[in-house]
Protein backbone atom coordinates (compact mmCIF):
# COMPACT_ATOMS: atom_id res chain seq x y z
CA UNK A 1 0.00 0.00 0.00
CA UNK A 2 1.07 3.57 -0.72
CA UNK A 3 0.22 6.16 1.95
CA UNK A 4 0.65 9.94 2.25
CA UNK A 5 1.83 10.52 -1.30
CA UNK A 6 0.46 12.95 -3.84
CA UNK A 7 -0.76 11.61 -7.18
CA UNK A 8 2.55 12.16 -8.95
CA UNK A 9 4.54 10.30 -6.32
CA UNK A 10 1.92 7.53 -6.26
CA UNK A 11 2.05 7.30 -10.03
CA UNK A 12 5.84 7.02 -10.14
CA UNK A 13 5.90 4.46 -7.34
CA UNK A 14 3.21 2.30 -8.99
CA UNK A 15 5.00 2.52 -12.31
CA UNK A 16 8.22 1.39 -10.62
CA UNK A 17 6.37 -1.54 -9.02
CA UNK A 18 4.84 -2.51 -12.36
CA UNK A 19 8.30 -2.62 -13.95
CA UNK A 20 9.92 -4.45 -11.04
CA UNK A 21 7.22 -7.06 -10.40
CA UNK A 22 6.45 -7.51 -14.10
CA UNK A 23 10.11 -8.20 -14.83
CA UNK A 24 10.41 -10.70 -11.98
CA UNK A 25 7.21 -12.60 -12.85
CA UNK A 26 7.24 -12.53 -16.64
CA UNK A 27 10.63 -11.51 -18.07
CA UNK A 28 13.32 -12.51 -15.54
CA UNK A 29 15.76 -13.23 -18.36
CA UNK A 30 15.88 -9.57 -19.45
CA UNK A 31 18.83 -7.52 -18.20
CA UNK A 32 18.12 -4.98 -15.49
CA UNK A 33 17.30 -1.62 -17.01
CA UNK A 34 16.02 -2.95 -20.33
CA UNK A 35 12.56 -1.70 -21.43
CA UNK A 36 9.80 -3.79 -19.91
CA UNK A 37 6.51 -1.89 -19.98
CA UNK A 38 5.74 -2.36 -23.68
CA UNK A 39 6.46 -6.07 -23.31
CA UNK A 40 4.09 -6.30 -20.37
CA UNK A 41 1.19 -4.97 -22.45
CA UNK A 42 1.45 -8.12 -24.59
CA UNK A 43 0.51 -10.48 -21.75
CA UNK A 44 -3.17 -11.51 -21.77
CA UNK A 45 -4.06 -10.02 -18.38
CA UNK A 46 -2.90 -6.52 -19.39
CA UNK A 47 -4.09 -6.46 -23.01
CA UNK A 48 -7.14 -4.33 -22.25
CA UNK A 49 -4.91 -1.64 -20.73
CA UNK A 50 -2.41 -1.50 -23.60
CA UNK A 51 -3.23 2.07 -24.72
CA UNK A 52 -3.58 3.33 -21.15
CA UNK A 53 -0.25 1.86 -20.09
CA UNK A 54 1.44 3.28 -23.16
CA UNK A 55 0.10 6.72 -22.20
CA UNK A 56 1.37 6.20 -18.65
CA UNK A 57 4.78 5.33 -20.07
CA UNK A 58 4.91 8.64 -21.95
CA UNK A 59 3.83 10.58 -18.84
CA UNK A 60 6.35 8.74 -16.66
CA UNK A 61 9.21 9.52 -19.06
CA UNK A 62 8.20 13.17 -19.12
CA UNK A 63 8.13 13.34 -15.32
CA UNK A 64 11.48 11.59 -14.92
CA UNK A 65 13.31 13.65 -17.52
CA UNK A 66 11.75 17.04 -16.85
CA UNK A 67 13.20 19.06 -13.95
CA UNK A 68 10.87 20.06 -11.13
CA UNK A 69 10.38 23.76 -10.50
CA UNK A 70 10.60 24.63 -6.81
CA UNK A 71 10.20 20.92 -6.09
CA UNK A 72 6.87 20.81 -7.92
CA UNK A 73 6.21 18.29 -10.70
CA UNK A 74 5.12 19.78 -14.04
CA UNK A 75 2.35 17.16 -14.41
CA UNK A 76 -0.08 15.64 -11.92
CA UNK A 77 -1.51 12.27 -13.07
CA UNK A 78 -5.27 11.84 -12.74
CA UNK A 79 -7.02 9.54 -10.29
CA UNK A 80 -8.00 7.33 -13.26
CA UNK A 81 -4.34 6.86 -14.18
CA UNK A 82 -3.58 5.85 -10.60
CA UNK A 83 -6.41 3.31 -10.61
CA UNK A 84 -5.24 1.82 -13.91
CA UNK A 85 -1.70 1.33 -12.62
CA UNK A 86 -3.06 -0.15 -9.36
CA UNK A 87 -5.03 -2.72 -11.36
CA UNK A 88 -2.03 -3.53 -13.54
CA UNK A 89 0.24 -3.98 -10.53
CA UNK A 90 -2.35 -6.24 -8.87
CA UNK A 91 -2.53 -8.41 -11.97
CA UNK A 92 1.22 -8.86 -12.41
CA UNK A 93 1.59 -9.60 -8.69
CA UNK A 94 -0.79 -12.53 -9.06
CA UNK A 95 -0.48 -13.76 -12.66
CA UNK A 96 -3.68 -15.19 -14.12
CA UNK A 97 -3.65 -18.97 -14.18
CA UNK A 98 -4.20 -20.70 -17.50
CA UNK A 99 -6.83 -22.92 -15.89
CA UNK A 100 -9.07 -19.87 -15.48
CA UNK A 101 -9.38 -19.88 -19.29
CA UNK A 102 -9.14 -23.62 -19.86
CA UNK A 103 -11.97 -26.12 -20.16
CA UNK A 104 -11.89 -28.11 -16.95
CA UNK A 105 -11.92 -31.92 -16.99
CA UNK A 106 -15.50 -32.13 -15.75
CA UNK A 107 -16.66 -29.88 -18.61
CA UNK A 108 -14.57 -31.40 -21.40
CA UNK A 109 -16.43 -33.07 -24.24
CA UNK A 110 -14.68 -36.39 -24.79
CA UNK A 111 -15.29 -39.66 -26.60
CA UNK A 112 -14.22 -43.29 -26.39
CA UNK A 113 -13.31 -45.88 -29.01
CA UNK A 114 -16.81 -47.35 -28.83
CA UNK A 115 -18.60 -44.07 -29.51
CA UNK A 116 -20.22 -43.51 -32.88
CA UNK A 117 -18.30 -41.04 -35.05
CA UNK A 118 -21.41 -39.41 -36.55
CA UNK A 119 -22.89 -38.67 -33.13
CA UNK A 120 -19.69 -36.94 -32.04
CA UNK A 121 -19.15 -35.01 -35.28
CA UNK A 122 -22.74 -33.77 -35.20
CA UNK A 123 -22.16 -32.46 -31.69
CA UNK A 124 -18.81 -30.93 -32.71
CA UNK A 125 -20.47 -29.15 -35.61
CA UNK A 126 -23.30 -27.79 -33.46
CA UNK A 127 -20.88 -26.44 -30.82
CA UNK A 128 -18.05 -25.35 -33.08
CA UNK A 129 -15.60 -27.84 -31.54
CA UNK A 130 -12.48 -28.64 -33.55
CA UNK A 131 -10.81 -31.26 -31.33
CA UNK A 132 -12.24 -34.00 -29.15
CA UNK A 133 -10.01 -35.98 -26.76
CA UNK A 134 -10.42 -39.74 -27.01
CA UNK A 135 -10.09 -41.57 -23.69
CA UNK A 136 -9.61 -45.26 -23.05
CA UNK A 137 -9.56 -46.70 -19.52
CA UNK A 138 -9.64 -43.12 -18.21
CA UNK A 139 -6.40 -42.28 -20.03
CA UNK A 140 -5.87 -40.03 -23.04
CA UNK A 141 -5.54 -42.24 -26.10
CA UNK A 142 -5.52 -39.50 -28.71
CA UNK A 143 -7.46 -36.62 -30.22
CA UNK A 144 -10.03 -36.60 -33.00
CA UNK A 145 -9.91 -33.71 -35.49
CA UNK A 146 -10.04 -33.14 -39.25
CA UNK A 147 -6.34 -34.13 -39.29
CA UNK A 148 -7.43 -37.67 -38.41
CA UNK A 149 -9.79 -37.87 -41.38
CA UNK A 150 -7.14 -36.41 -43.68
CA UNK A 151 -4.52 -38.93 -42.56
CA UNK A 152 -7.02 -41.77 -42.96
CA UNK A 153 -7.87 -40.72 -46.53
CA UNK A 154 -4.19 -40.31 -47.43
CA UNK A 155 -3.54 -43.83 -46.21
CA UNK A 156 -6.69 -45.64 -47.36
CA UNK A 157 -7.64 -43.56 -50.37
CA UNK A 158 -11.25 -43.32 -49.24
CA UNK A 159 -13.29 -43.01 -46.06
CA UNK A 160 -16.79 -44.31 -45.45
CA UNK A 161 -18.57 -43.30 -42.27
CA UNK A 162 -22.10 -44.43 -41.48
CA UNK A 163 -24.22 -44.53 -38.34
CA UNK A 164 -22.43 -47.64 -37.06
CA UNK A 165 -18.84 -46.41 -37.54
CA UNK A 166 -16.97 -46.19 -34.25
CA UNK A 167 -13.78 -44.35 -33.39
CA UNK A 168 -12.03 -47.70 -33.18
CA UNK A 169 -11.96 -47.50 -37.00
CA UNK A 170 -9.47 -44.64 -36.66
CA UNK A 171 -7.41 -46.03 -33.81
CA UNK A 172 -4.18 -45.90 -35.86
CA UNK A 173 -4.65 -42.19 -36.59
CA UNK A 174 -5.81 -40.77 -33.28
CA UNK A 175 -2.44 -40.77 -31.53
CA UNK A 176 -1.00 -37.34 -30.74
CA UNK A 177 2.08 -37.96 -32.88
CA UNK A 178 0.07 -38.88 -35.99
CA UNK A 179 -1.48 -35.47 -36.64
CA UNK A 180 0.14 -34.10 -39.78
CA UNK A 181 -0.27 -30.34 -39.39
CA UNK A 182 -0.67 -29.93 -35.64
CA UNK A 183 0.80 -30.94 -32.34
CA UNK A 184 -0.18 -31.05 -28.68
CA UNK A 185 1.48 -29.79 -25.53
CA UNK A 186 1.30 -30.60 -21.83
CA UNK A 187 1.71 -28.15 -18.98
CA UNK A 188 1.27 -28.21 -15.24
CA UNK A 189 -2.17 -27.18 -14.07
CA UNK A 190 -0.69 -24.21 -12.19
CA UNK A 191 0.86 -22.69 -15.34
CA UNK A 192 0.13 -19.02 -15.95
CA UNK A 193 -2.02 -17.79 -18.81
CA UNK A 194 0.98 -15.97 -20.25
CA UNK A 195 3.03 -19.17 -20.33
CA UNK A 196 0.21 -21.01 -22.10
CA UNK A 197 -0.54 -18.23 -24.60
CA UNK A 198 3.14 -18.02 -25.47
CA UNK A 199 3.05 -21.62 -26.72
CA UNK A 200 0.43 -20.95 -29.39
CA UNK A 201 2.88 -20.13 -32.16
CA UNK A 202 3.70 -21.95 -35.37
CA UNK A 203 6.70 -24.21 -34.95
CA UNK A 204 9.11 -22.63 -37.44
CA UNK A 205 10.95 -25.93 -37.87
CA UNK A 206 8.03 -28.26 -38.50
CA UNK A 207 5.48 -25.61 -39.57
CA UNK A 208 2.96 -27.26 -37.29
CA UNK A 209 0.52 -25.35 -35.15
CA UNK A 210 -0.26 -26.08 -31.53
CA UNK A 211 -3.83 -27.36 -31.46
CA UNK A 212 -4.43 -28.12 -27.78
CA UNK A 213 -2.65 -27.70 -24.47
CA UNK A 214 -3.54 -30.32 -21.90
CA UNK A 215 -3.03 -29.37 -18.26
CA UNK A 216 -2.01 -32.22 -15.98
CA UNK A 217 -0.97 -32.62 -12.37
CA UNK A 218 2.67 -33.19 -13.37
CA UNK A 219 2.84 -31.32 -16.68
CA UNK A 220 3.46 -34.54 -18.62
CA UNK A 221 1.46 -36.78 -20.93
CA UNK A 222 1.17 -39.52 -18.31
CA UNK A 223 -0.28 -37.17 -15.70
CA UNK A 224 -3.91 -36.78 -14.72
CA UNK A 225 -5.59 -34.35 -17.12
CA UNK A 226 -7.28 -31.46 -15.32
CA UNK A 227 -8.20 -29.37 -18.31
CA UNK A 228 -7.50 -28.39 -21.90
CA UNK A 229 -7.09 -25.20 -23.91
CA UNK A 230 -7.29 -24.37 -27.60
CA UNK A 231 -6.27 -21.04 -29.21
CA UNK A 232 -9.96 -20.08 -29.13
CA UNK A 233 -9.94 -20.31 -25.34
CA UNK A 234 -7.84 -17.13 -25.29
CA UNK A 235 -10.65 -15.22 -27.01
CA UNK A 236 -12.90 -15.59 -23.98
CA UNK A 237 -13.60 -12.51 -21.92
CA UNK A 238 -11.08 -12.11 -19.12
CA UNK A 239 -12.36 -13.00 -15.65
CA UNK A 240 -13.03 -10.22 -13.21
CA UNK A 241 -9.89 -9.20 -11.34
CA UNK A 242 -10.91 -6.11 -9.46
Amino acid sequence: MIFNLNNTDKFLELYRQLEQIGRANYFPELPEGSPIITRLTTIPSLREFKEDVEYCRVVRNFLVHTPRVRDVYPVIPSDDMIRILEKCVARVKSPTKAMSYAIRRENMFTASLNDKVINVTDYMNSRGFTHVPIFHDNKLLGVFSDNVIYSYICDKGIVHIDKSTEFSEFINYLGLSYHINEYFAFMKADATLYEAADLFNIDSKSMKKLAVIFFTDNGKKDGYIKGMMTPYSLLRDAPEYY
